[in-house]
């Protein structure tokens, strides 16, 4: 493994453990207490050694400066010892719910510009004919399941937002109030969210864009752009948009294990015989994730989208 995909390969397994925390905005019985401490330790500590990560933002100027302050925000808030989203007790981790947004909030910006940072490395790589190529796979496999992951937890979350819109909304007559506009103002957020995955992706094919196109026809019916199939309810997309997500992520999550697991077993083996050191590299400033700006606005008293 050459000085480049090294660097590639820790990137990669940054975008993994950040991507992770995503699987705290799904409600389970329980979480792995164990992944969560390895979770939390791994967010800092490539800013606390001279990491490629740490090496990268040092030379990115204000860009660097900024995301490594978004780093640190995530960890405090979502990791952090007095974070009040995720909570060690004496049964387990706890998480609290009506929190999802911070967690996005964090995951996304980092993980695209993460992703940004790897796609400079290997243009520069290939520029020089540097061989990246099974860093590039292993990185190319990591954008398909994150996006799937993505997908699958913000049509989860934008689903229930749905869902207490229109009770908040039946409650009071029909008319807008304090909480639909509240809920309102986070269905838009997770819509934003959503527009962010469709434009920093890279991913062209027709498998995912067809799991993606359905995401985007859901927020369509949601806020009413786009007219329901004949014959079918809101429960009958939902159903066939996350069944088909989950069924994404279901083929795309072993192909991605299968190329990841071996290249951390080689970059841990070329760690050691290095002395468990990982050479930094210098590169561009990361490129700054989109930020969603054309999310649509719902309109509080119909849920449509506002002109």
């Amino acid at each position: 493994m050459n000085q480049i995909s090294e660097v590639m390969t820790t990137l990669i397994h940054y975008k993994v453990v950040v991507r992770d925390t995503m699987e705290y905005t799904l409600p389970k019985d329980s979480y792995d207490v164990n992944l969560f401490s390895e979770k939390k330790r791994s967010i800092l500590v490539e800013l606390e050694q001279p990491t490629p990560l740490k090496n990268i933002l040092a030379n990115s100027g204000d860009n660097g400066t900024k995301l490594e302050k978004t780093i640190r925000d995530f960890y405090d808030q979502v990791y952090g010892d007095s974070s009040t989203i995720l909570k060690l007790a004496d049964d387990g981790l706890r998480v609290d719910h009506a929190q999802h947004l911070a967690i996005f909030r964090g995951v996304l910006p980092i993980h695209e510009n993460v992703q940004a940072m790897l796609i400079g490395i290997e243009n520069d790589a290939k520029k020089n004919n540097i061989d990246v190529s099974k860093a590039a796979a292993v990185n190319q496999a990591e954008e398909r399941l994150y996006r799937g992951v993505a997908y699958m937890c913000l049509t989860a979350q934008l689903t229930k937002l749905f869902a207490d819109y229109n009770q908040a909304r039946r409650e009071n007559k029909g008319e807008e109030s304090a909480a639909s506009r509240f809920i309102g103002n986070d269905i838009n957020e997770t819509i934003q969210d959503i527009n962010v995955i469709k434009a920093n992706s890279h991913i062209t094919d027709e498998r995912f864009n067809s799991v993606q196109d359905k995401v985007f026809m859901l927020v369509d019916f949601m806020t009413g752009r786009r007219d329901l199939p004949m014959g079918k309810s809101f429960n009958d997309v939902i159903k066939e948009t996350q069944d088909g997500i989950a069924g994404y992520v279901r083929e795309v999550e072993p192909t991605f294990r299968e190329l990841y697991v071996p290249l951390i077993n080689e970059l841990v083996e070329q760690a050691k015989a290095n002395g468990n050191k990982i050479k930094p590299t210098e590169q561009a400033a990361p490129v700054a994730a989109q930020d969603g700006s054309d999310a649509v606005e719902l309109d509080p008293k119909t849920g449509a989208p506002k002109a």
